[in-house]
């Protein structure tokens, strides 16, 4: 039997300047005839704490309290003795909390710690006020079970965790040192942060260009530089990226399921251990739920440029886990349940590196874990470090307007490299540089331009090969790109659907040709019409007699000259003879 059990009704009331003020209220009722509670201590995720104030029936109680490695413990020493079973002892707990509130770029978010799964704590209710000054409620998980107040059983399965605003913006400075030892020329990819479910990228300059932009089945956005041999150059790229929390209208994603379900180099779906589980858990949720309660944070690991160790090892050595084997477990045993899952890394916001820490030192990257939708057709991210490191904030059902994606990993266990990943080596500094940036005036617009290469001169009967180019010269993805070709007298007649098409990226569609023979001369056109802009080429068509009559012109003349040869005509003769 216990000593006793407690009642809990904790107040959170925010005020405009993001402080927050806690109250706990608290019961403590005797199980036992000759024990009572003396000393009650609390340990806080925060240094932040100030101005704590804590009283008894008997008066104000004086706080002992000590900080140390981002946590902060306060211990009372009750001034007040209730002794006998079923005796109760009320005590009051007053603190400022700088953490549970902060204010990011354009949203206010709220994050409040879950209570311990301890068998003492008889109810622990927790009331949450905000001030009309953070604007709209952007979500709020999970919500209050009567409607105002949040009960035990919630509290314990984690904390709560709440936004308010709607869009976040970024401004980003990414740079990329590219070298090329080699004695030939060579092509290196590096990986732009593309645009998402949840994500859109506007790259304002880059320099030097591209030769061009790609998308990969991933959908990362791919520059390619052709290097000499021996040479290297650094590449600035200056973006600006708006993160919302919900999907964009009418987004989706197309993929080839048995990509993201094979195994690779650190998703071990075929081990033995990794089947077991995926036998056991069969949902995201479910594998989710596993991958936060098996695994902890090693906050050493993070300083000692730590090697990622996959899912295999991840659970031969849970203890000493960091974002990436949260997330390579996560991924391992989803694939091998038959659920498509990939890596996201990139950079995730933080004003607290013990609740939310970043694993990747370089830079200060970050990794987390996606499943594909099957019914939504939409990649859905999750983020297990940070649930286990904020004890409890549910980062399943939404995630935050913080994650920002630099390179995608499905296709590839490894590649493509992220930003941050390109470092010249003795370099002093960041290589990446994200800060919050404003709202756009206006949204930013692709422009798509559109240009026909085909021979000016095509002759009738005879194939002619040439191809429409569409190009994006702005630094913004042109998405939905609908084009259709058709030509004259022939009937050609193509029809492209591009889901994308990247900044600085381009689209070619070959166009075969085959005019029917003529007996004069006359035109043809092309014409391609892409999102609703047409552009004409003209091009002359000739009989194939044209393509003919040099050869019969020469054919013939040759013929002459062997004939004069051979009969030698007198009044010929007569002209060359020498006198």
């Amino acid at each position: 039997m216990t000593t006793g059990h407690a009642d809990y009704d904790v107040a959170y009331a925010i005020a405009p300047t993001g402080t927050t003020i806690v109250t706990q209220s608290v019961i403590l009722t005797n199980n036992l005839t000759n024990l009572y509670p003396q000393k009650y201590s609390i340990l806080i995720d925060s240094e932040k704490i100030k101005n704590v104030i804590a009283y008894d029936k008997q008066g104000q109680i004086t706080p002992a309290i000590t900080q140390t490695d981002g946590k902060t413990e306060i211990l009372l020493t009750f001034n007040d003795k209730v002794v006998g079973v079923g005796k109760s002892m009320t005590f009051t707990l007053r603190f400022e909390n700088g953490d549970i509130a902060q204010k990011n770029g354009a949203i206010w978010e709220v994050n409040i710690p879950g209570a311990p799964a301890d068998a003492d704590i008889a109810s622990y209710d927790v009331s949450l006020t905000v001030p009309s000054a953070f604007g709209s409620n952007a979500y709020m998980t999970p919500l209050p079970a009567n409607g105002t107040k949040w009960i035990r059983d919630q509290m314990v399965a984690g904390g709560i965790s709440a936004a308010y605003g709607e869009t976040q913006y970024f401004d980003m400075e990414l740079s990329y040192h590219l070298e090329n030892p080699r004695v030939t020329p060579e092509s290196i990819d590096i990986a732009l942060p593309p645009d998402t479910a949840h994500q859109t990228v506007t790259i304002t300059s880059l320099d030097p260009k591209p030769t061009t932009v790609t998308r990969d089945p991933d959908g990362n956005w791919l520059a390619r530089y052709t290097l000499n041999p021996g040479e290297n150059i650094d590449v600035t790229a200056r973006l600006t990226a708006s993160i919302a929390l919900l999907p964009k209208d009418g987004y989706t994603d197309s993929i080839t399921r048995e990509e993201y379900l094979k195994a690779d180099q650190y998703w071990e779906t075929t081990d033995p251990a990794i089947i077991s589980l995926a036998n056991e858990y069969r949902t995201p949720r479910a594998i989710y739920d596993y991958v936060v309660s098996k695994l902890s944070y090693d906050y050493n690991r993070v300083n000692q440029n730590p090697i990622r160790k996959g899912a295999a090892q991840a659970l031969a050595t849970p203890a000493q886990s960091i974002c990436m084997e949260f997330t390579d477990l996560f991924i391992a045993i989803a694939r091998a349940a038959g659920i498509p899952a990939r890596e996201v890394v990139g950079y995730a916001y933080t004003t607290n590196s013990k609740l939310r820490p970043l694993s990747l030192v370089t830079d200060v990257l970050h990794a987390w874990p996606e499943y594909f939708d099957e019914e939504r057709s939409v990649w859905v991210p999750v983020d297990p470090t940070w649930a286990k490191t904020t004890g409890g904030i549910n980062y399943f059902d939404k995630l935050d307007f913080n994650h920002i994606a630099f390179a995608i990993h499905g296709v590839s266990s490894r590649t493509p490299y992220p930003a941050g990943s390109y470092r010249k080596e003795g370099k002093a500094g960041k290589d990446v540089r994200v800060g919050f940036g404003s709202p756009p005036e206006a949204p930013a617009m692709g422009e798509l331009t559109t240009r026909i290469e085909m021979p000016k001169r095509v002759i009738g009967g005879v194939t002619t090969q040439g191809q429409a180019i569409i190009e994006n010269s702005s630094g913004v993805a042109v998405s939905d790109v609908s084009v259709s070709i058709q030509s004259t007298p022939v009937d050609v007649a193509i029809y492209r659907q591009k889901k994308s098409i990247p900044p600085y990226g381009s689209l070619q569609i070959p166009i075969t040709l085959t005019v029917p023979n003529m007996w004069r001369k006359s035109q043809g056109r092309i014409s391609a019409e892409v999102n609703g802009t047409t552009t004409h080429f003209a091009f002359d068509i000739q009989p194939v007699y044209f393509m003919m009559l040099p050869v019969a012109l020469v054919s013939l003349l040759i013929f002459l000259l062997i004939a004069i040869a051979v009969m030698k005509p007198p009044f010929l003769w007569n002209i060359f003879k020498k006198p």
